[in-house]
């Protein structure tokens, strides 16, 4: 029966063009829309292919119609309150007749014209998937080249999209970015005073089929710290080739069917066309932290405004038992992107559009309101060019001088939590029944103002015994310099002794997480010639703490990279004089 459904559809679509439409949830008791979409004889031999039979890939869709999914149709009322944008853009997921988002080819294509038109952009194609699709580098300057003065004086910013596969406005939005730097007047406005690195697609297996995670049903956005997708530390080498001053993540959220299910005769849904959030891990250093809402992100929504959007800080909701919700700002662990790109530290944010499951609906204004955020945030840091370049430059200094020294009141921040506020506050949501924007009372859990939970004197260097490879180079591939000992040494240091244990379930990113809590002690020990040494006066000294001190939320212990029970030692130490140990550098790549 599928398969005669499925011929027919083919055969329509090849005399007609036009474009057939099943949801199979009725038949077949899956939440998922199938689309066959006539926009290349490639996709139809494709969609005739898959049809038949789900790949064997093990993907988490049980069916697969490339680059298109739709789990929730949005009533007229709810679209209603989202009119498409005057604007209009020429990008391949607005080619006439689209139903499905921008293929791999349809991308390529377009980014090769843009490369051939513009002689303000740059595009390197050396990064591949897992299933060997290009994953391509752009580069927006006026200068000769990344090694030039006029390119190292000016701030760098770093935008990527659609690491996630289900959420295209991310991705189609950075590829109207690209033509706007490469072609139109945004070029023109910005790249005397700026440079721009982009990334437009960092997931194109899972764009494909059209799914959260990678090709091997992996989130790649929980990569960063341990490393263990290779596409993604080609994509990390890169970013630490440039070290940027601004980064930024282009997202889709879900517009939150179910979550408010007791608001009007229908629930509700989220309202906000854009929510926007830096990341608020405590170790950033202060005049970032602060910073980054003051200069860029406040402009951002007031831009926004000005444009017709809504837009919120991205906030966690949950609901309580008994109907009380509250909301949370979340973005402390270094796993994701936008985290781990501010401990380098840069400032730092993300974007997420009210996209993900309604398919195209609202297509249009989702990469709109996309376009505008990312467009005021070059603009702004093109404006203030010098004082974000000089902000970061001090920040990463003074990263660098707090190492040279161990001082009792200088700690770094191990574990951190919400700071509930006071009062509660106001979240607009759609009442589905009426297409009616309504208040909410919330309570609202501030990591902006989060509460540190544990801390530790940072020391002048982590130690490790020279067999821990593995680790040396996950910290290597974050752009931490990595040394080792030039001889064996007699030293005191402070061990860990695991005095707790906790090992959660089920497996996350393949890993049983292992929860410990540690005693302090300090002891002498005969550290081998070669043992690790990473000193914490470099830049980004803060994400070594980060992956070695235990009880870190992603800790190498934590995800068990360095096992370890109840009652033994870690093999991590920590050296708290400040006299410099004698090492020399690891200059070339530990894995290679």
């Amino acid at each position: 029966m599928m398969r005669r459904i499925f011929n027919l559809m083919k055969r329509k679509t090849l005399v007609s063009s036009t474009v057939a439409v099943m949801t199979l949830s009725a038949m077949f008791g899956l939440n998922h829309t199938i689309m066959a979409s006539s926009t290349t004889m490639l996709e139809k031999k494709t969609i005739a292919n898959t049809a038949a039979a789900p790949p064997a890939a093990g993907q988490m869709n049980p069916t697969l119609t490339p680059y298109f999914g739709q789990s929730y149709k949005q009533p007229e009322q709810v679209k209603a309150l989202y009119p498409n944008p005057t604007i209009k853009f020429d990008t391949p997921g607005f080619k006439a007749g689209k139903q499905n988002f921008t293929t791999q080819e349809e991308m390529m294509k377009f980014l090769k014209d843009l490369d051939k038109k513009s002689k303000l952009m740059k595009m390197e194609n050396s990064i591949y998937s897992l299933e060997g699709r290009e994953i391509p580098l752009l580069i927006f300057t006026t200068s000769k080249n990344e090694h030039s003065a006029n390119f190292k004086r000016k701030p760098t910013v770093w935008i990527e999209g659609q690491i996630h596969g289900n959420e295209p406005a991310g991705g189609e939005s950075l590829l109207v970015m690209a033509q706007q730097l490469a072609t139109g007047e945004l070029g023109k406005d910005v790249l005397e005073k700026i440079n721009v690195v982009m990334v437009p697609r960092k997931n194109p297996d899972g764009s494909y089929y059209f799914q959260r995670q990678n090709a091997k049903r992996l989130d790649a956005n929980r990569d960063h710290m341990k490393f263990e997708l290779s596409d993604m530390r080609e994509v990390n080498k890169a970013y630490q080739r440039f070290k940027p001053e601004v980064a930024i993540a282009a997202h889709e959220e879900g517009v939150g069917n179910g979550t408010f299910p007791d608001i009007g005769e229908a629930g509700a849904l989220k309202y906000y066309d854009i929510n926007m959030a830096k990341q608020y891990n405590l170790n950033t250093p202060k005049s970032i932290f602060e910073k980054n809402d003051e200069w860029l992100i406040n402009q951002a929504h007031k831009d926004l405004e000005k444009n017709g959007y809504s837009s919120s800080a991205y906030l966690l909701v949950e609901r309580s038992k008994d109907g009380e919700y509250k909301v949370s700002e979340e973005g402390t662990e270094p796993r994701f992107e936008t985290t781990y790109q501010g401990l380098q530290p840069s400032f730092s944010l993300f974007i997420e559009s009210r996209g993900i499951g309604i398919g195209r609906e609202n297509f249009e204004r989702r990469v709109a309101a996309q376009v505008t955020t990312q467009t005021s945030l070059l603009k702004t840091t093109a404006r203030l060019a010098s004082e974000i370049k000089s902000t970061v430059k001090a920040a990463r200094e003074e990263v660098v001088r707090k190492g040279e020294t161990v001082k009792d009141n200088d700690k770094i921040i191990i574990t951190s939590t919400h700071q509930e506020l006071a009062e509660k506050k106001l979240l607009k949501v759609v009442d589905i029944a009426k297409g009616e924007v309504v208040e909410i009372p919330v309570k609202y859990l501030s990591l902006d103002k989060g509460i540190p939970t544990l801390e530790r004197v940072r020391p002048n260097a982590y130690i490790l015994p020279p067999a821990y490879h593995d680790i040396a180079e996950k910290l290597q591939i974050a752009g931490i310099k990595v040394s080792k000992l030039k001889e064996e040494k007699v030293l005191t240091v402070e061990r860990y002794m695991v005095t707790e244990q906790k090992a959660e379930s089920p497996y996350y990113q393949g890993h049983i997480l292992n929860n410990v809590k540690t005693e302090v002690q300090e002891k002498k020990y005969v550290f081998p010639k070669g043992s690790y040494v990473f000193q914490m006066n470099q830049p980004a000294a803060n994400l070594i703490a980060e992956a070695l001190e235990p009880e870190a939320v992603d800790s190498f212990v934590r995800f068990n990279f360095v096992p370890v029970n109840v009652g033994e030692e870690i093999p991590i130490y920590r050296y708290m004089k400040e006299e410099r140990l004698n090492v020399e550098p690891v200059k070339k790549n530990i894995g290679e």
